[in-house]
């Protein structure tokens, strides 16, 4: 498993190197930090999925919010 993210992220960050150049020679500074930001988070979401990490949906915040509203509507 060790040898499988350790390919994943050399994978990635060589991808992200080359991305990031191409973006930088072309003056596109601000997109090549977003662009390493999210490679960067996404580099590291899919570590831990390989491992087998239970990551917590990032739809649970938006249910809290809306479940309640929603239950009110159906009840009128």
């Amino acid at each position: 498993m060790i040898v499988q993210i350790a390919g994943y992220v050399l994978l990635l960050v060589v991808w992200s190197f080359v991305r990031i150049q191409s973006l930088r020679s072309k003056q596109k500074n601000k997109e090549a930090a977003v662009y390493g930001f999210l490679m960067g988070v996404s580099s590291i979401i899919g570590s831990l999925l390989i491992a087998g990490v239970d990551i917590p949906s990032p739809v649970v915040p938006y249910k809290i919010i809306f479940e309640p509203i929603g239950k009110m509507l159906l009840m009128q």
